[in-house]
């Protein structure tokens, strides 16, 4: 190790001073008529470039010259291309000293900076240390991503704004764990609309009038109608009808069932969405398709923490077919679609642990005595049922704190460790403080620790401890549960058969859904699903229930081939699709039924399959009117390819959509490309974007573009009904030809060409699996490696999990 140290030492010297052969050779006969200190094609004078890897614009220029150079792209096809042997021997000759200088980097510093737990990760982690389930992602800043995620070092920094609210975020916190109040009644009843206040004190007219708006004052609309057995609502807007006749008794789980129809609604029927709402946040807890005229009972349950009410909104109610707004017609008057609802029935809590486990978790094993019904005993208007009763303060003070560290750090204590926090409760104490508030000093001062806040990770070979959390993190966003806590303290973690037995008890546990969500989310975009909004004109068909159902299929179908560990290529194209009855009809699939997502095998002749005909890709690399080959093309290369284009340069400017639908996008880039400069980009870019073109903005399949051009209607069926949508525009043309020469016609033929490429598909998702799970993006001494991992997974078969595994076994995750 020593001499290949010494020789990367002098060859970077050597190159500095001019490049060794056969690199100099290589440059001037290949590469410096172009890029020399006359023509400096791109600003690039390769006679005068020396090698100091040491400076990192000059590193990165070398490697991307080793890069472009290894690609095929320099020198230009129609120049004279090198030998074999003489393209071998430049590339190795620069490979060598540039992956021995990140290499010699990585040994003194790691991969990666100390990093801190980025907003999910902290609220899952106080969730499970304290027992406790309450919003608190909100309260904190946005983590900046970087290499496309939010667990990169380099972008989880701290500043003062942070520190002011991890104090906020651990006080409600402990307000919610530090529970002292009588057990809740729990409560099991059914709600009628027609009992709610805001609703019974508009509703004194004749059944089947018109009522008033409950809250005229708000801004949004709502107006009802009641008969015999049901409340019948037509919103406006997105008005959220509460139940506040309904107070949740405190914190747990509860059952909730629900029965509702479509009003109204010549036989098509109607999506609820579920909310809780503390008026400060909102959360979708549910949502259910209501069938027309036929009433359906629904059931779920869900966590709420006691503070929040249940409101309900339903879209597409509250204007008719022609866009009449039901506050122009009147409630008596209007024909339009309503929602009936029968009834509400809550139940809960339904746990029987009281006082909840929270308490103890949080302040140790501390003896409780009841209260005395005649002291009346109050805190947040709730009456006392409990006080702790230490025997001795301060002795349960430290032994409280010392076992509450050691789960917050994730790793048995170093001596007097706890003690700052020991002393900082102590001293609560002699300042007349009792035992609860002495204890959230030092709890405060805990979840607000560097130990706990960052992942504690040295150069070299993580320790069992450090890999469990390393390991805990990548696969469930939360800290190390129990299990492996005992499995790393025994040392045998590290143990590759053990390392693997506890990496599939995490896939297979409770909290891997959190894997897919955040890994899948960043890696395909999904959390820009909001960010932009359809033309509801061009596009009438999409709702509240299309696009949760878009984010829902995407990260079914990664869940599916991660519990089945099929090959990576299904993310180009599969046989099946993950959907529910929705999303079925989005992708024209007859007999499906039910919000339940399953696998349904495709058609012969389906467009659909895989990860890039899923409507919630295809949304999110659109915007709300019209789709764009650049940017769709851009998103394949990026994320499924792991091939990043450049960013254009400053003096290009973007194209402008024709929303007229009188020219097509593919026009108006072939102008865009008589630019030499813009051509060599474009030619790798466009492509994938063109064979895409068959899809619409909402991920629809479309043979013409839709125009908002006045003229002729097209009509269209949503949920088994003709309606009015859109001016049918030009034929669209998803033929294309790849850089290497390869043509296709349409979205089938270019998955084939793609499918030739299946292996960079493995190498790009080992190394974002390895960027998320290790918090620091893929540097050049690192392709080694992740070649490793997708050679490893491949031989097993090439499936997801085996690719989960063998990152989680590669020299990349072991070490920092």
């Amino acid at each position: 190790m020593t001499r290949f140290f010494a020789f990367c030492t002098l060859l970077s010297c050597t190159l500095n001073a001019a490049p060794l052969p056969p690199v100099k050779p290589f440059l001037e006969q290949h590469c410096t008529e172009c890029h020399d200190g006359d023509v400096k094609k791109g600003g690039l004078d390769l006679t005068a470039l020396e090698f100091k890897p040491e400076e990192r614009k000059n590193f990165d220029l070398w490697v991307k010259i080793h890069d472009r150079v290894s690609k095929g792209e320099m020198p230009p096809a129609k120049k004279t291309q090198p030998e074999a042997g003489a393209m071998k021997g430049f590339l190795a000759a620069l490979k060598t000293p540039l992956r021995g200088h990140e290499v010699a980097q990585q040994k003194t510093n790691g991969r990666t900076v100390l990093r801190r737990l980025n907003r999910t990760e902290y609220e899952n982690t106080v969730h499970d240390l304290l027992g406790v389930s309450l919003l608190l992602k909100h309260i904190l800043p946005e983590d900046t991503p970087l290499h496309g995620f939010d667990t990169v070092a380099e972008g989880l920094r701290f500043s003062q704004l942070q520190i002011e609210k991890y104090l906020e975020a651990a006080d409600a916190a402990l307000d919610a764990a530090i529970v002292l109040s009588k057990r809740p009644v729990a409560i099991n009843q059914r709600y009628s609309y027609k009992n709610e206040q805001g609703i019974r004190k508009n509703l004194d007219t004749p059944a089947g009038t018109l009522s008033d708006p409950t809250n005229p004052k708000s801004g949004h609309r709502v107006m009802f109608l009641e008969n015999d057995k049901e409340v019948i609502m037509f919103t406006t807007g997105d008005y959220l009808v509460g139940l506040k006749q309904c107070r949740l008794p405190g914190p747990g789980n509860y059952r909730i069932k629900l029965s509702g129809n479509a009003f109204q609604s010549e036989g098509q029927p109607l999506t609820l969405m579920i909310y809780s709402n503390n008026y400060k946040n909102k959360r979708l807890l549910s949502y259910c398709e209501l069938p027309a005229d036929k009433p359906r009972e629904y059931e779920f349950t869900t966590r709420m923490d006691g503070s929040e009410h249940i409101v309900i909104n339903c879209e597409g109610v509250g204007r008719d077919k022609k866009g009449q707004n039901i506050y122009n017609v009147g409630a008596g008057e209007f024909k339009g679609t309503g929602l009936a609802m029968q009834w509400i029935e809550v139940e809960g809590p339904l746990s029987t642990e009281w006082p909840p486990a929270s308490l103890k978790k949080t302040l140790g094993d501390v003896p409780l005595k009841d209260v005395d019904e005649k002291q009346k005993k109050f805190r947040d208007g709730k009456p006392l049922g409990y006080e702790l009763a230490p025997a001795d303060v301060k002795q349960s003070i430290a032994s409280g704190l010392t076992g509450f560290a050691a789960r917050a750090f994730r790793r048995p204590l170093e001596q007097d460790e706890a003690a700052p926090y020991i002393a900082l409760a102590t001293h609560a104490v002699d300042e007349g403080r009792n035992f609860e508030e002495a204890m959230r000093v030092g709890l405060r001062a805990i979840l607000t620790s560097p130990a706990f806040l960052l992942l504690e990770e040295h150069p070299g070979k993580l320790s069992d401890l450090a890999l469990a959390t390393r390991l805990s993190y990548f696969l469930t966003s939360s800290m190390p549960d129990e299990e492996l806590m005992r499995v790393a303290g025994e040392g045998k973690l590290s143990q590759p058969q053990v390392l693997k037995a506890q990496t599939e008890r995490l896939l297979k546990g409770p909290r891997a859904g959190a894997f897919v969500t955040n890994f899948v989310g960043q890696w395909l975009e999904l959390r820009n699903i909001d960010a932009t909004a359809p033309d509801m004109k061009l596009y009438p068909e999409y709702d509240m229930l299309l696009k949760l159902g878009m984010v829902t299929e995407t990260e079914a179908f990664f869940s599916e081939l991660l519990k089945q560990n099929l090959p990576v290529a299904n993310l180009v194209q599969s046989d099946f699709a993950m959907v529910n009855n929705r999303m079925a009809e989005h992708y024209e699939l007859e007999g499906i039924a039910g919000e339940e997502f399953r696998r349904v095998s495709l058609p012969t002749g389906s467009p659909r399959g895989g990860v890039l005909t899923q409507a919630s890709v295809l949304k999110v690399t659109a915007n709300g009117t019209v789709t764009s080959p650049v940017i769709r093309g851009a998103w394949v290369m990026k994320h499924l390819l792991g091939q990043p284009p450049p960013p254009p340069p400053a003096s290009v400017g973007a194209i402008e959509p024709d929303t007229r639908g009188t020219t097509t996008i593919r026009e108006q880039l072939a102008k865009h490309r008589d630019s030499e400069s813009c051509a060599s980009c474009h030619k790798s870019i466009d492509p994938p974007g063109f064979a895409l073109e068959c899809f619409d903005v909402i991920g629809g399949y479309r043979e013409n573009y839709r125009s908002n051009e006045k003229g002729a209607n097209t009509k269209r069926k949503l949920h088994g009904q003709n309606i009015w949508q859109y001016k049918e525009g030009l034929p669209v043309d998803a033929s294309g030809e790849l850089a290497d020469g390869r043509k296709f016609q349409g979205i089938a033929e270019f998955k084939k060409l793609l499918l030739d490429q299946q292996d960079q598909v493995m190498r790009a998702l080992a190394g974002n699996l390895v960027t998320y799970g290790t918090g620091a993006g893929i540097q050049f001494a690192d392709r080694d490696a992740i070649e490793a991992i997708a050679k490893q997974a491949k031989a097993e078969g090439a499936g997801l999990r085996s690719l989960v595994h063998a990152v989680v076994q590669s020299q990349l995750f072991l070490s920092k």
